[in-house]
């Protein structure tokens, strides 16, 4: 079953021009390397304040697939720019993907 979630941040505005090179990036990379993710959507507030990332994968397997290359590449410089806030999913991710997410402290909402 597919699992979406919502990732939404904070930065400082004068950081938006980092934050569009690597999300160009990371778009770019993800969208060629994953084909289990279904959706990689990053929403920019108008004041360059707030930053809402939404991603969806096929299944359990492409989210970790997703997780580990992001965390070998991209978590220390993504996170250097953004700060998390919070987490929505939405599905029902096994217990390891679970256990990639936790940092993140997410609120899951599985489907009824």
């Amino acid at each position: 079953m597919a699992i979406l979630w919502i990732l939404e941040t904070s930065l400082d505005p004068t950081r938006t021009g980092e934050l569009r090179r690597l999300a160009g990036e990371m778009s770019e990379i993800v969208r060629a390397e994953e084909p289990g993710c279904l959706r990689y959507d990053w929403h920019l507030s108008e004041d360059g304040s707030r930053c809402h990332i939404i991603e969806g994968y096929a299944d359990d397997a492409a989210l970790l697939t997703h997780v580990q290359g992001f965390n070998r590449r991209w978590a220390r410089p993504l996170f250097a720019i953004l700060k998390p806030e919070r987490m929505v999913v939405y599905g029902d991710p096994g217990a390891e993907a679970r256990a990639t997410i936790a940092a993140l402290r997410p609120v899951y909402l599985p489907s009824l």
